[in-house]
């Protein structure tokens, strides 16, 4: 089951990519009129924030607390960030050397926590009238 979880974190990270490599700066502060809004950056902001932070996690074997590297939001640097993030994370599950019931729970989560904002982000992108890219599988 982790190496499906691994397998889809990848497919997932990559989907993020095209989204950010297609998407103008004007959709990243895009507002839809419904309740608790947010916008794709911030969407996009948590999305990095979670990776960096179950990165740390995963490495110690146990949640760290909520971080986010990010300061600056434009088009570019979300795909920095996105693609560091990613990163991050494929280095951390590379080293575990002793995968433990926490560090599965914490691999689940982010998993989780990826999908959870990609559904959020599709109705946002469907509410602004905007396509998304062909690795969106849910869209």
């Amino acid at each position: 089951m982790r190496k499906r979880i691994i397998e889809n974190l990848q497919t997932r990270f990559i989907a993020y990519d095209d989204l950010i490599s297609n998407t103008s700066e004007d959709v990243l502060v895009a507002a839809i009129n419904v309740p608790k809004h947010k916008t794709l950056a911030e969407h996009l902001w948590c999305v990095v924030g979670a990776r960096e932070s179950y990165a740390k996690a995963l490495a110690v074997g146990q949640w760290q607390g909520f971080a986010c590297s990010m300061s600056a939001f434009s088009q570019n640097d979300f795909r920095k960030s996105l693609a560091e993030s990613s990163q991050l994370v494929s280095d951390a599950v590379e080293a575990v050397g002793d995968w433990t019931a926490e560090r599965d729970n914490l691999l689940a989560t982010l998993a989780e926590h990826e999908v959870m904002h990609e559904g959020q982000i599709i109705r946002h992108m469907y509410g602004l009238g905007v396509d998304l890219p062909g690795s969106w599988k849910w869209a």
